[in-house]
Order: C-alpha cells, then structure tokens, then sequence
C-alpha cells in the first residue's frame, strides 16, 4: 500500500483508550495521506472535548471509560451534529455492527481488519458514504429479506443488545439499570423480550449462544 495525498487537508480524531491503538492508527492514516491532522482522546470526556474542534472524521472504541457503548454515538453527535462516526471495535461485527450502524454510526470495523480495510473504509465515509464488511451487509441483506434465521441476535434492539452483554459479563439487573440509568422493571423487561426472542431461559444459555455467534 503506497502512501497518497488526497489533496485536502483533513483531521481525525482517534478515540481509544489503549495508546498502541491509537499509534497504530495514527501511523497508518498518516502514512497514506499527508497533512492529516491527528487528535487523540483516551476517555469519553477527552473526546467530547476534542469533538468540539469538528474533526472531518471520529475512529471512536465504543467500550471508550465513560462512554455508554450505543449511546457514545448520541453523545458525540450531541457535540458534532454532522460527525462521521467510524466504530473501530473489538466487538463481533456479528453481532453488534447492525445496531451501531443503525445508531447513527458512518462505519463498524472490528480491530482485526486489515490495514487495506481501514483505507477503504475511511476513504468510503469521508467521501459521505457509510461503510461495512462484506459479512455485515449480508446480514443487513438477510434481515431486510427475513432470511436472518440463522443469527437470531439480528432481532435484538440496540438496548435489548446492551443488557444481553452486561448480563453475560455477571452483571445484575440492579447494576445494569445504574449503568444504563433506566428503571429495574424496564431493564427486567428488556431481559423477558430477549430470552423470548432468543428462545432461551437462562443466562448460561444467553452466553453460550452469543459465544457462538461471535465465532
């Protein structure tokens, strides 16, 4: 992959809180485009405030400490209204890439994509469009034609999602309405829809299917 200048100078924000990530990403966007600007953040609220310089473009963990996994979207377009959103995760796309994109989210790349990947994909949403893997928009193709049977997780909201995992983590429902600051009832509810629409009774059964999807 030879370095190239598009011609404009640009900037992106690199939201993560581990810093080989972010050298990572810095290297390989600086090597391939000249005069980009980097910004980096390692919080949530380090990258509310450096949001507020409205960098061309947002490689944000969603896991970032003080975020709100879905709700780091809403939290940066509360600040940026127009942001381009890339979702560099270590979460299965699967699983999780539909309900980001759906968020509001530009873009989901899992943090094993490979370098020519991430180019395209940053290329893909600075040009205005969104981008996903391959994989991602077969299962956006299947859920839109109900040919998604086979990945029951498609049928998750983003909330239902949200309490999924932290449920799979050990996390009580009292914990879990804290962290998502809703109400016991409703985060119990969200709990019933799930193992309904998953066909499961237990959160052992909960973690042993996701454990597959996420292969």
């Amino acid at each position: 992959m030879k370095p190239k200048n598009n011609g404009s100078a640009f900037s992106v924000l690199i939201a993560d809180d581990h810093e080989i990530v972010r050298r990572g990403l810095k290297n390989l966007i600086s090597d391939f485009w000249s005069g980009v600007e980097i910004i980096h953040a390692s919080t949530m609220e380090e990258a509310l405030v450096e949001s507020q310089k409205s960098p061309s473009l947002t490689i944000i963990d969603v896991n970032l400490p003080g975020g709100n996994n879905l709700k780091v979207i809403d939290q940066i377009k509360s600040v940026q209204p127009a942001a381009k959103i890339l979702v560099f995760s270590s979460l299965n796309e699967n699983i999780y890439a539909v309900p980001y994109l759906k968020s509001g989210a530009s873009g989901y790349l899992t943090k094993n994509a490979e370098e020519s990947e991430i180019v395209t994909a940053i290329t893909t949403i600075l040009a205005g469009s969104r981008y996903s893997s391959r994989n991602v928009k077969e299962n956006m193709f299947n859920s839109i034609l109900g040919n998604d049977a086979d990945n029951p997780f498609t049928k998750l909201s983003g909330r239902e999602l949200e309490v999924a995992e932290l449920l799979t983590k050990g996390i009580g429902v009292l914990e879990i309405s804290n962290q998502l600051k809703l109400q016991m009832g409703t985060v119990s509810t969200y709990k019933l829809r799930l193992f309904q629409k998953l066909k499961i009774k237990s959160i052992i059964e909960l973690a042993e299917k996701m454990s597959i999807y996420e292969k």
